[in-house]
């Protein structure tokens, strides 16, 4: 009997816990949660933009250099194939003139260069690039 009063009572004690008790009349209603929500933007679109093609940085001449000063140029389209000589480096510059003949692809590009500091010559063919530096150029006739 004294089980049965101790389960009882036991019982009693977990009801009581579980079961809600009633509001006081004289008590406020407890006041709302405030939850603040933030929204995260939408993530920008990737825009993926090619690459411009690589140039001497010239634009086209209508009829190809005779003349060469500082700079790269394709023989051919930029510059005439042939025979160039300088008399030596710009007055003014650095004191030396440089000139290199390029291949457009491969693993080694310069062809042939010199630096100088006096008169210079080289022979440009078409389809190579020529490169100068320090002095200016003029295709001989």
């Amino acid at each position: 009997m004294l089980a049965v009063a101790l389960t009882l009572g036991a019982g009693v004690g977990v009801v009581a816990a579980t079961t809600p008790r009633a509001l006081d009349a004289g008590a406020p209603p407890p006041a709302p949660a405030t939850v603040t929500v933030t929204a995260s933007a939408a993530p920008a679109p990737t825009v993926t933009v090619p690459a411009p093609p690589v140039t001497s940085g010239r634009t086209t001449p209508a009829d190809p250099a005779k003349r060469l000063t500082d700079g790269t140029y394709l023989v051919g389209t930029e510059a005439e194939a042939g025979s160039y000589r300088s008399p030596g480096p710009a007055t003014g510059g650095n004191g030396h003139c440089y000139w290199a003949r390029l291949r457009p692809n491969g693993t080694s590009k310069i062809v042939d260069d010199q630096l100088t500091t006096g008169p210079a010559r080289f022979t440009a063919r078409t389809g190579e690039y020529v490169q100068v530096a320090g002095c200016e150029f003029t295709r001989s006739p």
